[in-house]
């Protein structure tokens, strides 16, 4: 499925690229986690931010638009039943814990909700369309997955809590993320996902009394094994690297 000595080529042709992307996510998570922090709060810091996550995703498709689109879609993988069950393991997470308190009420709710379209999309199409497309001719699907999942844990510092617990939630769901692209090559349902996920937690609490956050493994463990027995013995999507560097 890979011509490699094509890949290989056109992938030495991408290190500026790489660079100016490296800058700009690193400038990103100063500029929104500090200054721009400091300056505003709550909704109007969300849409703030979710202006600047805009022009970086805009950035990243000038930069790597052959390379998103160099995976072919395989139809029907995202409805297989240990898929389905996976997400749906992910998916009751929200509802059974605690999430974080956004403040503001409902409208404030309601921005967060939205803007994680947006935040859905700018990490999944830098951490796996660009990311895995780029690494896996190089290093293979395992170390692509486990390589930008590491960069995907280290992006959200600062964002997060730095627990075991919240970088366990933020490893598992990197990969489950990671293996429904890499099988389905569809990235429209991993941003569904990932925005669905995020949205969910703005409306929270659902439970009078949510669940101990120590129980949260024995959800998101379950999403990774099942998501991996159900994608991981399907072929590879076809991915073709033709113009990428261009």
């Amino acid at each position: 499925l890979y011509n490699s000595e094509s890949c290989h080529a056109r992938i030495m042709k991408m290190p500026a690229k790489v660079l100016i992307a490296a800058i700009v996510e690193i400038a990103y998570a100063v500029f929104t986690r500090t200054w721009l922090h400091d300056q505003l709060n709550g909704a109007t810091l969300e849409l703030a931010v979710t202006a600047v996550r805009l022009v970086t995703v805009a950035l990243y498709w000038a930069l790597f638009r052959q390379v998103i689109l160099s995976r072919i879609p395989r139809s029907g993988t995202v409805k297989l039943p240990l898929v389905i069950v996976g997400a749906a393991c992910a998916l009751a997470i929200p509802f059974l814990f605690q999430g974080w308190s956004l403040g503001g009420g409902l409208g404030t709710a309601l921005v967060f909700a939205l803007t994680s379209v947006v935040v859905g999309l700018r990490e999944e199409l830098l951490y796996r369309a660009v990311l895995i497309n780029l690494l896996e001719p190089k290093i293979g699907t395992v170390n692509a997955l486990l390589f930008s999942t590491g960069l995907f844990v280290i992006y959200h510092y600062g964002a997060l809590p730095t627990t075991v617990l919240v970088v366990t939630e933020v490893v598992c769901l990197s990969l489950v993320f990671g293996l429904i692209y890499v099988k389905s090559g569809t990235l429209v349902a991993v941003i569904a996902f990932h925005a669905v996920y995020d949205a969910i937690w703005c409306f929270g609490p659902y439970l009078a009394a949510p669940l101990p956050d120590i129980w949260r493994p024995a959800f998101l463990l379950p999403a990774l094994i099942f998501v991996f027995l159900g994608t991981w013995r399907i072929g590879e999507t076809s991915h073709e690297m033709q113009g990428a560097a261009q």
